[in-house]
């Protein structure tokens, strides 16, 4: 055999070497425990910095457990798909996590439209979901198994704001403007429930569409009415604008908001506008425990912002999977979410998880905050109950 041959021979033998070790090597990562976890929420449009805090919060937690070997013998793998906030969009990119990726649970979505629009097709799938953003009262009311939530029931929310606004300011007049969507109009039944139960008056409750600029109308209703608090339910690009054209019709009555609308987004939007509002939240970058301040730290320094609440409730719910994938030992879907159900004993970032039936998180507390001098200021904290 000539030289060239030889050599030609031997880079043959050592290619088929090393793609045997290759395939070798792939199938020994197939065969691992892997947990597919997809991810689900808006990193782009109006909600945008909701889905891309929950985004970063839920790559850093598992970096942490894989690093830690937090989850056992088993690895977290995130697969991430942007739904831009919209329903039908949230409900493709969910199918395709389904079908192409194979997850075993997801975590989606932000907005609670896109929520009820994913649920439809993981119930089918048989395959857990959990949102850690959604807060609309509907997702966790339709008797579906598969189902859990980290974020704070807006029931609950609306619950505090009215007894907050009531007990504490004074308050007897209110006025509701929400969203046209599912959160918000969830949010305005909710409110309007727990007015009348409270005794408050409601004079005006007035809807809005996403993407709309000019809230004149309904404000100088509510204005006329007397209204000494206006109830917000929906994101922070149109309660920064809500907030600014009450100023400038001189309404000076307190400002309402929820956790849809809780971020640092608003802040910036509503400038002084939004000086002195009211809202609910699940976290405080400010807090005290350690496992927070820790969490905190680590995403300030990754990010060089603080996260907002969206992001802690991600950040947990990567670490209820995990505690729960090394208890049950497995992927099957049942006993997966069997082992979800069952999370107890966790000392977290926004709480100690527990689920009730409906599949709400009930170890948290929603805390009743203000924004002053550009930042969000705790005024009370309540321990969430069944």
């Amino acid at each position: 055999m000539s030289r060239v041959r030889r050599v030609t021979a031997g880079f043959l033998a050592l290619a088929l070497v090393l793609t045997v070790v290759a395939i070798i090597g792939c199938g020994r990562s197939s065969g691992g425990k892997v947990l597919k976890i997809g991810v689900v929420g808006p990193e782009t449009g109006g909600s945008a910095q909701l889905g891309q805090a929950q985004h970063r919060a839920i790559q850093i937690a598992c970096d942490e457990v894989n690093a830690g070997r937090l989850a056992g013998e088993w690895k977290l793998e995130a697969y991430f798909e942007d739904d831009e906030g919209n329903p039908t969009k949230s409900a493709s990119v969910t199918n395709k996590l389904l079908q192409e990726r194979k997850v075993h649970v997801l975590i989606g979505a932000i907005n609670s439209s896109c929520t009820l629009a994913d649920i439809v097709h993981t119930q089918r799938a048989g395959i857990p979901q959990i949102t850690a953003g959604s807060t609309g009262a509907s997702i966790t009311e339709q008797g579906n198994k598969w189902i859990f939530r980290t974020a704070v029931n807006d029931e609950l929310q609306a619950e505090a704001l009215i007894a907050y606004a009531k007990d504490t300011l004074g308050i007897k007049k209110i006025s509701t403007l929400t969203a046209a969507d599912d959160y918000g109009q969830s949010g305005a039944n909710l409110l309007k429930a727990s007015a009348e139960k409270s005794g408050l008056e409601l004079v005006a409750a007035a809807t809005y569409n996403g993407g709309d600029k000019d809230f004149k109308p309904q404000l100088l209703s509510m204005k006329e009415k007397g209204t000494e608090g206006i109830f917000m339910w929906g994101i922070y690009t149109e309660a920064a604008l809500i907030a600014k054209q009450a100023r400038l019709l001189d309404i000076n009555c307190q400002l309402f908001g929820a956790s849809g609308m809780a971020s640092t987004k608003l802040i910036e939007l509503g400038g002084d506008a939004v000086q002195g509002m009211i809202l609910t939240q699940s976290f405080l970058p400010e807090s005290d425990q350690q496992r927070a301040k820790d969490f905190v730290d680590k995403y300030r320094q990754k990010h060089n912002e603080n996260p907002i609440p969206h992001a802690a409730q991600a950040y947990d719910t990567v670490y209820i999977l995990a505690d729960a994938v090394k208890r049950c030992d497995s992927t099957a879907p049942e006993a997966l979410r069997d082992a979800i159900a069952k999370t107890s004993g966790l000392q977290l970032v926004t709480g100690s998880p527990k689920f009730n039936k409906k599949g709400d998180d009930v170890g948290k507390r929603v805390l009743i905050t203000r924004i002053d001098s550009g930042a969000f200021t705790l005024v009370k904290a309540i321990v969430v109950g069944e």
